[in-house]
């Protein structure tokens, strides 16, 4: 099996390894330590336009019924899990950036949103949450007598 062993001239060769030894060491401890859940958020978009106010949430590798969206108190929240597949996972797995685990993100909302009107589409991993404005917002225009 080929290695790559990264180089930093300062410490030369055997010193590089040593670090970046501990530095496995601890990443492993506090995985275990989570139960190899690390903690992640998904990335947000927030758009505001005359009628809506909508959030387009990238959750890729997430099933839509892992997905609870919950209106209280004029905050939103979008709250889920994002599950590691279990056979072969970690079967010659040599590492691993993807993060799994639950997530939670919050949006204190104003009063002016119509909680009765919100949709949310759900579409390749991007949850989409539309946010209707309530009429006395709205922009509109006043004829002239």
């Amino acid at each position: 099996m080929l290695s790559l062993v990264r180089r930093d001239p300062r410490y030369g060769w055997g010193l590089m390894n040593i670090r970046d030894e501990i530095d496995r060491m601890f990443r492993n401890f506090y995985d275990e330590a989570d139960g190899d859940e690390r903690s992640w958020a998904p990335s947000v978009d927030i758009a505001e336009n005359q009628d809506n106010l909508t959030l387009t949430a990238e959750i890729p590798g997430v099933d839509k019924k892992d997905v609870k969206i919950s209106l209280q108190n004029n905050v939103l929240t979008i709250e889920g899990e994002k599950k590691q597949e279990k056979e072969g996972s970690k079967n010659g797995q040599l590492g691993s950036e993807r993060f799994y685990g639950k997530f939670s993100r919050t949006f204190t909302l104003s009063a002016d949103i119509d909680a009765e009107k919100i949709k949310a589409d759900f579409h390749n991993g991007v949850l989409t949450v539309t946010l209707p404005k309530t009429e006395k917002v709205k922009p509109r225009q006043i004829a002239i007598n």
